[in-house]
């Protein structure tokens, strides 16, 4: 079966010795692993596959992605700060995160009616608004996804710029990595703290106000299952 799906994983030697535990024992014959989304009519519609086996996808991310929308729920953990024109908080897809699963940060904008944020790619002059996790021990990420912008005409500059309206979530992948077994029994935590670097200018149509730039500290916790040992 695992053949006929063609995820074999190709990585691990087939003629490694079985009987040697520092070798790949046993490990020959295993899939790459990964999830399949089927349809109502068992069609797959996406799938989510790694390259190493001990790599996944968290189940919040799957279920992001299968029904197109995020569910910020309130269980997730977040953090938020902002002011009048712009809010912005950052959650995840999941409850906690996990070793080696690969999860979701979400930062999501909220724009006031009335008033858009610049996006991407703009003419020298303006703000753009990024987010990006600060390097953060134990935590690897992926690049930022960004949602698709939507033009404006600003006839008193005469250009047309990208501008994010209403409510933006821009992904950004975040794992555990392997780093965080090696730390002493002692300095394994229950919760991380990732900080989130904002930057953005809230504009009307006649007025930019000044643009800022934050950071956002999010306390994820974390998976029991990450600290063996204990």
């Amino acid at each position: 079966m695992i053949t006929r799906f063609g995820i074999l994983n190709t990585t691990i030697d087939p003629d490694a010795d079985v009987f040697n535990r520092a070798t790949e024992r046993g490990f020959y014959g295993i899939p790459f692993p990964g999830v399949y989304v089927v349809d109502g009519d068992g069609q797959v519609t996406e799938k989510f596959f790694h390259r190493h086996y001990a790599t996944r996808t968290s189940a919040g991310t799957i279920r992001d992605s299968a029904i197109g929308r995020i569910l910020a729920r309130h269980e997730a953990p977040a953090a938020e700060l902002g002011d009048e024109h712009v809010e912005v908080s950052v959650f995840l897809a999941d409850e906690a995160l996990k070793f080696e699963y690969a999860s979701t940060l979400y930062v999501r904008f909220e724009v006031a009616d009335g008033y858009h944020i610049y996006a991407d790619p703009l003419p020298e002059g303006f703000i753009a608004s990024t987010a990006a996790v600060a390097a953060t021990r134990g935590v690897r990420t992926g690049e930022p996804v960004y949602p698709a912008t939507a033009e404006r005409e600003f006839p008193e500059l005469g250009v047309t710029l990208n501008v994010y309206e209403g409510v933006t979530d821009v992904a950004i992948p975040v794992a555990l990595g392997a780093e965080i077994l090696n730390w002493p029994i002692q300095d394994k935590p229950t919760e991380i703290e990732i900080p989130v670097n904002v930057v953005y200018q809230a504009c009307s149509e006649t007025v930019c106000y000044v643009p800022k730039q934050e950071t956002v500290v999010l306390k994820a916790p974390i998976e029991p299952l990450v600290m063996p040992g204990r």
